[in-house]
């Protein structure tokens, strides 16, 4: 494949992306994501793509494997880290629930 035929097909993929989300096919975009970072492991997009449909298909950790790929390429990206800290956030809230409840139910 010829560095035009890649870019021309990471366009395709991120168009197609877009427009599940926007139709609310979050495994399709997904899957979309995935062939976008198939065809450019660097593309943080990519990546940050993926993380946005794991946390909308509620898979948290998936979706912090994806970010931390992301910043892998691009440390600096302030808005994937605000993103990952939302979710480390959100996942920390639910455990520490959990853990009150576990708590609760041995002291019972």
């Amino acid at each position: 494949m010829t560095e035009k035929e890649k870019v021309e097909n990471i366009s395709y993929w991120k168009k197609t992306a877009e427009k599940f989300f926007e139709d609310g096919k979050y495994l399709e975009a997904l899957e979309a994501y995935e062939s976008m970072a198939r065809l450019d492991p660097q593309n943080a997009l990519a990546w940050k793509g993926m993380a946005t449909a794991f946390s909308l298909l509620d898979k948290p950790y998936e979706a912090l494997e994806s970010l931390n790929k992301a910043l892998n390429i691009d440390p600096a990206d302030l808005e994937t880290l605000e993103i990952k800290g939302l979710i480390l956030k959100k996942l920390l809230e639910e455990n520490e629930e959990e853990l009150d409840r576990l708590k609760t139910s041995k002291s019972n």
